[in-house]
């Protein structure tokens, strides 16, 4: 069975089955792509995904089941495993959506000439690529990880109320990783493009781009601890907004695991701050017309307003629980449950540039690169992470720096941002959020 035969069979089969309400989600993706090591294909992939899972709900009994195998005997099983589960959970209070119209907008999430894309093409790109990046910069000691590959995919969603959408997408990437050296000092430089237009995939460039990554990190040395102000670059602004993103979600709000709770229409942040979910952005790879439940979203969905929280996002459980309506950002894999998530996390461009926010202060610390992040957590908001990066002095780059570590607390870095920049990183990604200056963190070197 293909994914369109899949679904329909389920759906007749919970019709078949009388359960009061069931939705599912079923997705096939396609991975291939290649490795180069100094000018030899090092390896080659052909990956495929595929599955289905059920959602019934039987006196308002939830039970959850998928499936790998398309095969009939797999799926109706599935289907009896997912009745088997109602008989022992609690009862949720949620209701299916019926089907809406969606809006008419191509959010180009499938470019069928990347489909012509094959393995001889990966060959020619990884292997530019691979010299690239030797020849990108004298001080290339080795260049470990070339990549070039294209992904493809479909999903369906559907429930017994009559929802039916199909999407498909795909998308190219590649990308290389470097180590440069000077003297005993090892840096690593990386840089992917990925995306639908693969005029970008320029290998020069690519490589240039990765080798002044690392470059700009060499002779790096640590700064005396105090409190400084900090740059977060363009690269690492979205990590640190991303790895706080659940805050907002209104299912940690109702579980008491963010420290939003009670904070609706109040002050969270700086004036100058905006987070917006942004779901109908073309070619962005977290655009969608209509969420994992089967609620449509919405263009834009105002979470803070200059500085002010004013609205948390909802999927289909946690709305009901609050009694307002679903925002359209369930999430789920075929293979688990349903939470909630940002379509993109957009924060709006500011007015001044990185330039002008790194002369800001006397002593400023534009932030290139974190380094993990088990000292971060979301439900307390507190930060301890190492950073790399550049230290400026009076607007002027003065080295790079390392073996430091930034202490601070998410919730009170958003009241101490003082400047946003006017440019997003060229990644493709689902956050963006541009360079932000922040003061009076500290800093233990």
């Amino acid at each position: 069975m293909n994914l369109e035969q899949a679904a329909s069979f389920v759906l007749e089969e919970g019709k078949r089955y009388g359960i009061d309400s069931f939705d599912l989600i079923a997705t096939d993706s396609e991975d291939i792509g290649i490795e180069v090591f100094k000018g030899r294909i090092t390896s080659t992939e052909t990956s495929r995904s595929r599955g289905v899972g059920i959602r019934v709900l039987n006196n308002s009994r939830p039970g959850y089941s998928y499936s790998e195998r398309f095969s009939k005997d797999a799926l109706s099983q599935m289907v009896r495993d997912a009745m088997d589960q109602t008989e022992i959970t609690d009862p949720l209070d949620m209701e299916l959506p019926s089907p809406k119209e969606l809006p008419n907008i191509d959010l180009k999430h499938f470019n069928p000439e990347l489909e012509k894309l094959d393995f001889a093409w990966m060959r020619e790109l990884g292997l530019a690529l691979d010299e690239a990046s030797w020849n990108s910069d004298k001080r290339v000691e080795n260049v470990p990880h070339v990549g070039v590959g294209k992904t493809s995919s479909q999903s369906l969603i559907a429930n017994s109320k009559g929802v039916f959408v199909r999407k498909e997408s795909n998308v190219a990437y590649c990308g290389t990783g470097l180590v440069v050296a000077s003297g005993d000092v090892k840096k690593m430089g990386s840089y992917y493009r990925s995306g639908r237009d693969i005029s970008l995939f320029d290998p020069k460039y690519i490589a240039k781009e990765a080798a002044h990554r690392g470059t700009e990190l060499l002779d790096a040395r640590p700064l005396p601890s105090g409190v400084y102000s900090i740059v977060f670059g363009n690269r690492i602004s979205p990590q640190i907004f991303g790895m706080f993103s659940s805050p907002y979600f209104a299912d940690s709000v109702q579980k008491g695991s963010s420290r939003l709770v009670g904070k609706l229409e109040k002050e969270i942040a700086s004036s100058i701050l905006s987070i917006h979910c942004e779901a109908h952005i073309p070619d962005y790879p977290g655009s969608r017309l209509i969420d994992s439940e089967g609620i449509p979203t919405s263009a834009q969905t105002k979470v803070v307003e200059k500085g002010v929280l004013k609205s948390f996002l909802y999927n289909l459980e946690s709305s009901k629980k609050d009694g307002v309506l679903p925002t359209g950002h369930g999430v789920r894999s075929y293979s688990g449950r349903a939470g909630t998530s940002f379509s993109n996390m957009i924060v709006p461009l500011g007015e001044k540039s990185r330039e002008e926010l790194l002369s800001s202060d006397s002593h400023c610390i534009l932030i290139q690169k974190l380094e993990g992040g088990a000292g971060c957590s979301a439900v307390s908001g507190e930060i301890s992470i190492g950073i790399q990066g550049i230290y400026y002095k009076n607007g002027k780059p003065e080295h790079a720096v390392d073996r430091i570590t930034m202490n601070t607390n998410y919730f009170d870095l958003l009241h101490k941002i003082g400047g946003i920049s006017n440019e997003y990183s060229d990644s493709y990604s689902s956050i963006k959020v541009p360079d932000m200056l922040v003061s009076e963190i500290h800093i233990a070197g």
